[in-house]
C-alpha cells in the first residue's frame, strides 16, 4: 500500500496495484504489485552494478551492440508481446543512443490490452526498488506512453516526455550495451564511459574497450576542407565523390559498404576510426579541398627545426592528437595522407624506425634526442 497526498491535504491509504518504489512521478501505465520479470542466465551476485550517469551519443556506430540483442530477444521470449522493432539506426536523426546500437524499440502500443499488460511487467520489474533490475541490465532510461524514467534521476520518478505510445524505448549506458553487467556475467560492473573524440566537431573515436577514465583533451582541427561531414544515413553528391575515392559501389547513400570502406581507410592512415567522412579524413582522402593547415608552408627541414625549438621540452607519444604530432609527421616525411595530427600506429611505426637508425631506444616516444637525431640527418 501506498499513501497519496490529496488537494486537500488528508491522507488515505488506498490498495493498490502499484510497485513499491518512492516515485515523485506516477508510471505512465498501471504497474503490477508484484511484476513477471527476466530471469537472469546467470547466478546473480549480492552486490548491484552502479547506476549509469546520462551518457549521451558520441559516436556514429549503426551496428547492435550484443547486450542489448540479448535483452530484446529475452524480453521477447519470456512476454510473447509485441514486435522486435529496432536497435540501431543511422546517425542523421540527430542525437540518438540508437545511433550507437544502444537503444531498443519495443514495440508494444499502450491501446492493446495485452502488449500494455507485458509492458507493464517488464517496466516495474525494471524500475522497482530504485531501479536496481534496471542497473543490473545496465539500462540508462525508459520511455513510454508520454513519460521517462532515468536511473540517473530514479528518485524524480516518471517525468513528462513525448509520445512513445506505440513502443517503449529503453536506451542503455555502454556497460549495458557492451552486455557487461552482472545480469549477463554474475559479475558487477563498473561504470564504462564509452568513447573518447579527438577532434573537435567530430564524433568520437569506435572502440571496444571499455573507459573508466576521463578522454584526453579534444583538440582543435588541423586542417579543414571545403567538403562537408557525412555519416551513416546520408545521401548526396557529397557521399558519391567519397565512394569513388574509396573505390565502393557509387550509390550516392552512406550505406553498410560505405561504412565499412570508411574505416578502413581510416585505420590505414592511422586516422580517428569515426566511421564518419569528418574533417581529418576529407583531408586525407582529397587534400586538393583542404582550406587550412596548420603546418601549411612548411617543408620537412622547417618542420624539424620548428620541432626542436617548440617540442624539445616536452615529449609527444602514441595517442597525442593536435598540432604537435602534425609537425611530427611532417618532420618524418611522412605521407601526405597519413599526416593529421593524430598519433597513432603508423606514426609510431615511423618513430621507432627513426630511433632504431638513431640508436636510440625504440619506445615510441618523441624527446629532445629524437628532434635532434632528424635535424642531424638534414
Amino acid at each position: 500500500m501506498r499513501r497519496f497526498m490529496l488537494a486537500s491535504a488528508s491522507f488515505v491509504t488506498v490498495t493498490t496495484l502499484m510497485v513499491t518504489a518512492a516515485w515523485a512521478g506516477s508510471p505512465p501505465i498501471t504497474l503490477p504489485s508484484s511484476p513477471k520479470g527476466l530471469k537472469a542466465p546467470v547466478t546473480l551476485p549480492t552486490g548491484v552494478d552502479p547506476a549509469s550517469p546520462y551518457l549521451p551519443q558520441t559516436s556514429c556506430s549503426p551496428a547492435d551492440m550484443p547486450g542489448v540483442t540479448k535483452l530484446r530477444a529475452l524480453v521477447l521470449k519470456t512476454y510473447g508481446e509485441g514486435g522486435a522493432g529496432a536497435i540501431s539506426h543511422g546517425c542523421t536523426e540527430g542525437l540518438s543512443e540508437h545511433s550507437e546500437g544502444r537503444a531498443w524499440d519495443w514495440m508494444v502500443h499502450v491501446s492493446d490490452k495485452s502488449e500494455r499488460a507485458a509492458a507493464a511487467n517488464f517496466i516495474g520489474w525494471a524500475t522497482a526498488d530504485n531501479g536496481r533490475n534496471a542497473r543490473r541490465l545496465g539500462i540508462m532510461y525508459i520511455i513510454y506512453n508520454k513519460k521517462i524514467w532515468a536511473v540517473y534521476r530514479a528518485s524524480e520518478g516518471w517525468r513528462p516526455n513525448t509520445g512513445h505510445t506505440d513502443h517503449v524505448h529503453i536506451s542503455f549506458s555502454w556497460n549495458g550495451a557492451r552486455g557487461n553487467t552482472s545480469f549477463w556475467t554474475g559479475k558487477v560492473g563498473t561504470i564504462d564511459l564509452g568513447p573518447c573524440i579527438a577532434f573537435t566537431g567530430t564524433y568520437a573515436t569506435l572502440t571496444s574497450t571499455p573507459r573508466t577514465s576521463a578522454c584526453p583533451r579534444t583538440e582543435s582541427l588541423v586542417k579543414k576542407t571545403s567538403l562537408a561531414a557525412r555519416a551513416y544515413g546520408n545521401t548526396g553528391a557529397t557521399v558519391l565523390k567519397a565512394q569513388g575515392l574509396l573505390g565502393v559501389n557509387k550509390t550516392s547513400k552512406f550505406d553498410a559498404a560505405t561504412w565499412a570502406a570508411v574505416k578502413t581507410y581510416q585505420r590505414d592512415h592511422d586516422l580517428p576510426v569515426t566511421g564518419t567522412l569528418d574533417q581529418p579524413t576529407w583531408a586525407s582522402l582529397s587534400p586538393s579541398s583542404i582550406t587550412s593547415n596548420v603546418v601549411d608552408g612548411y617543408t620537412k627541414g622547417e618542420a624539424i627545426t620548428y620541432g626542436v625549438e617548440n617540442y624539445s621540452g616536452s615529449t609527444i607519444k602514441q595517442g597525442q592528437v593536435g598540432k604537435a604530432a602534425l609537425f611530427l609527421q611532417t618532420a618524418l616525411g611522412m605521407p601526405v595522407a597519413d599526416r593529421n595530427g593524430f598519433f597513432n600506429t603508423k606514426t609510431l611505426a615511423a618513430v621507432q624506425k627513426l630511433q632504431a637508425s638513431a640508436g636510440l631506444t625504440q619506445d615510441g616516444v618523441v624527446r629532445a634526442e629524437e628532434w635532434e637525431a632528424m635535424a642531424a640527418a638534414l
